[in-house]
């Protein structure tokens, strides 16, 4: 799951800054979103699109 802090983390998850996007398993990432320490970053199937054309 794709999270990005909301404010500085330090833990399990290693020291992250406010605003930085990160990748967690889905159990801490819900654990960290249901403690108003993350959002999920939820990507359009649009946005995928796009990077695969890229490639």
């Amino acid at each position: 799951m794709k999270v990005i802090a909301l404010g500085n983390l330090s833990g399990a998850t290693g020291e992250k800054s406010k605003g930085e996007e990160f990748t967690v398993d889905a159990k801490t990432g819900a654990e960290l979103v249901n403690r108003g320490l993350v959002r999920e970053v939820l990507e359009s199937p649009v946005a995928k699109k796009a990077e695969a054309a890229k490639e």
